[in-house]
């Protein structure tokens, strides 16, 4: 299973309890249309002073076509741009990797 991870730093002057919500209960609902959308996870920093980011970001798709694709879609051009209703997207960053589970006791 490929896997993007984002990294997403809150919008200057939010809360972390705003920028949560925001991205909880507003942006992750729609996120989750996104077409080829296997998995969605959404991590947010128990202690942000000590982080250079607030939150992590898990989308899982079955190859890196779909995530292409995915961002084409209108979902996900939504996706894209609700990220700078909550997030600095100039410091946001993102990565795509081929996922191995070592172990997993879930």
């Amino acid at each position: 299973m490929i896997k993007l991870v984002v990294n997403l730093v809150r919008k200057e002057g939010t809360s972390m309890e705003e920028f949560a919500t925001h991205w909880n209960e507003e942006h992750a609902p729609r996120a989750s249309e996104i077409p080829g959308l296997r998995k969605y996870t959404t991590s947010v920093a128990l202690n942000p002073d000590r982080s250079e980011y607030d939150g992590i970001a898990e989308l899982y798709f079955d190859d890196p076509e779909d995530i292409e694709a995915a961002f084409e879609s209108e979902a996900g051009q939504w996706a894209v741009d609700d990220l700078e209703n909550f997030t600095e997207t100039e410091q946001n960053n993102q990565m795509v990797l081929d996922e191995s589970v070592q172990a997993d006791e879930t």
